[in-house]
């Protein structure tokens, strides 16, 4: 279990932090609260090393909040048909737009890079 928690944690991470790591996780109980911290930190380095995913995942747990209360609200019953009153048509602008906003960033972001290595 130790070993799969220590693999769960970025390459680049474990070869600076993973022998100090390990022995930090041989010397500790493996509690459910340590492992929990364990994924919780694995998690986080992720993130850092790949801002982009924590835009993605942002946009998708946001696109997915909003489609839980608009279906709550009974503004919709699906995402994918088309809405059949301006209301329902707000709901869906208000789903969508989070995703829409990450995926418009990120096709900028390749455009100027493309853009860079022209130059």
């Amino acid at each position: 279990m130790r070993r799969f928690l220590l693999a769960l944690c970025p390459r680049q991470w474990r070869a600076r932090y993973g022998d100090e790591f390990a022995a930090l996780l041989r010397d500790t109980p493996l509690t459910l609260a340590a492992v929990v911290d364990v994924l919780r930190l694995a998690m986080r380095l992720h993130l850092r090393a790949r801002p982009w995913l924590a835009q993605i995942a942002g946009a998708v747990l946001a696109t997915a909040a909003m489609e839980a209360a608009a279906v709550r609200a009974e503004l919709t019953d699906n995402i994918l048909w088309a809405p059949s009153t301006p209301l329902r048509a707000l709901a869906l602008v208000a789903v969508l737009t989070p995703t829409a906003m990450v995926v418009d960033s990120a096709a900028m972001r390749r455009a100027r890079l493309r853009g860079d290595e022209l130059a």
